[in-house]
């Protein structure tokens, strides 16, 4: 393991393929804490080295694509002076712009991994530009979606919708369209109660919005006459 970790040089960053949420991610000093760290590490699962960005400790930027287009970053920070920025791990996230290279350097991770939906991690260098970390198919949205007032889950239900024969898409919208009329027919139409007071936001954070968002058509469910 040590060999390995050789022509990286020192610090190094030992990771689990497998892990995820920033765990199992160790960053050694030297090749004597990197023998020290062996313990710690999980001999039955397979772990990566890489290059150490001293320039990015404690930060990096989540960007998430669907279908091969990015709908948004993230900023990344670690609040404790860990290397691992992740908000599962108490760090922060704020919504941030991306240069155009970073958007092209995570859109072509993501078309060379062949993967629709995902979150690609980015190091920003001191010249300002990116390098890549990691590449995320299994992607969480709930920090994001508070950082940058996104519907993440919305996006990637619409692209789905999307991918599927029309003419199947057509029965679906039709089948929607006939159960919605008949459940007006059958039952009278009700105020909704008043909503609960939402709770106020974790952090005080300036959140812009990235995306546009409009209402959805609503389509007329009122019954029709029945023409004998």
């Amino acid at each position: 393991m040590i060999d390995e970790a050789e022509p990286l040089g020192y610090p190094v960053v030992v990771k689990n393929a497998r892990g995820h949420r920033g765990k199992a991610v160790f960053l050694a000093r030297d090749k004597h804490h990197l023998a020290d760290l062996s313990h710690l590490i999980r001999h039955d699962a397979p772990y990566l080295f890489q290059e150490y960005v001293k320039e990015s400790h404690g930060r990096d930027v989540r960007v998430v694509l669907v279908g091969g287009r990015v709908i948004g970053s993230m900023l990344r920070c670690s609040t404790d002076g860990r290397m691992q920025s992740n908000c599962s791990l108490g760090g922060v996230g704020m919504m941030c712009p991306l240069s155009e290279q970073g958007k092209q350097l995570a859109v072509q991770v993501s078309n060379i991994l062949g993967m629709d939906v995902c979150g690609i991690d980015l190091l920003q260098l001191n010249d300002g530009s990116f390098v890549v970390c990691e590449a995320n198919a299994n992607v969480g949205f709930i920090a994001f979606d508070q950082a940058c007032g996104m519907d993440v889950a919305g996006i990637v239900a619409d692209y789905a919708l999307s991918l599927l024969p029309s003419r199947l898409t057509r029965k679906m919208s039709l089948l929607s369209v006939v159960s919605s009329a008949s459940e007006t027919s059958s039952e009278p139409e009700v105020c909704p109660a008043p909503s609960s007071v939402l709770p106020e936001a974790v952090c005080n954070m300036s959140v812009g919005s990235t995306s546009s968002e409009s209402d959805p058509e609503l389509a007329d469910t009122t019954p029709q006459p029945t023409i004998r």
